[in-house]
């Protein structure tokens, strides 16, 4: 009779814990950044469409009224030519602030821009990886950004904004995807 239990309290502790080792694995997965499909020659990085989820709102900060896009290539090869000025931009979003929104960063086949929300006064869905993203704002010179977003502002993670290419801090963003 001892014998039966025994076994029996083992074959449940195996399940437990089979079902325990299962259910962690996507929950370590998670930190990690998804991976980005294979690279089309001429196409921006970035999750595919049909793989994220609508967002409930498309605009953020003041309008985008520049009508003149420059395009994120011109803006990665000559930062300099471009600083202190306000441009419009676009690309796929790859990375988010998950604590607040207040900064995210964009990318395509050409590099990444680093993108802050001016003065913390909006901030963008913590999910908007993967959507395709236009940017108005004001392109940093190295010295102006002094403090990348999360450095001292309580955000807690200043992303890769040194591995940037280009530094912005928007005044305007509109997904259109």
């Amino acid at each position: 009779m001892h014998t039966s239990r025994l076994f029996v309290s083992l074959a449940g502790l195996t399940l437990l814990l089979a079902a325990c080792s299962k259910s962690e694995a996507p929950a370590a997965q998670a930190d990690q950044p998804a991976a980005l499909p294979t690279q089309v020659p001429g196409q921006p990085q970035g999750a595919v469409a049909e793989s994220i989820k609508p967002l409930a709102q498309k605009k953020f900060g003041q309008p985008v009224t520049e009508t003149k896009t420059t395009a994120l290539t011109d803006l990665t090869k000559e930062p300099a030519k471009f600083a202190e000025q306000t441009v419009r931009t676009e690309g796929v979003v790859s990375a988010v602030c998950k604590s607040m929104g207040c900064w995210m960063e964009i990318a395509d086949t050409s590099g990444k821009a680093h993108i802050k929300m001016a003065g913390h006064s909006f901030f963008v869905p913590r999910d908007s990886s993967g959507h395709r993203a236009v940017i108005q704002g004001k392109v940093l010179t190295p010295e102006a950004d002094k403090g990348v977003c999360g450095a001292d502002d309580g955000c807690g993670q200043g992303g890769s904004a040194k591995m940037a290419q280009v530094n912005i801090e928007a005044t305007g963003i509109e997904f259109i995807d």
